[in-house]
């Protein structure tokens, strides 16, 4: 993946974005999902991470066609209370 030459739309620099491979966490339905190793452009400034159009897609797709491919893991959440 070569590396994107647009300016950050969040800080403005005009340092290339760099590809790398990220984990990225969805939920859908009150459900969460985990994708590993998906390819990004990060922003070398400020972190900001471009996902390509065509990689969101294959990723909702999984979600709903290739459910049974993913593998369960345990997790545990918390809930903070509300600051109010």
């Amino acid at each position: 993946m070569p590396k994107r030459k647009y300016i950050c739309e969040f800080c403005d620099t005009e340092k290339p974005q760099e590809p790398r491979l990220v984990t990225l966490t969805m939920t859908r339905n009150g459900r969460w999902f985990i994708f590993e190793n998906v390819p990004v452009h990060v922003c070398p400034n400020c972190g900001h991470r471009y996902y390509d159009g065509p990689m969101l897609l294959k990723l909702e797709r999984m979600i709903t066609e290739q459910l049974s491919e993913a593998r369960p893991i345990e997790a545990w959440a918390f809930s903070l209370p509300n600051p109010d």
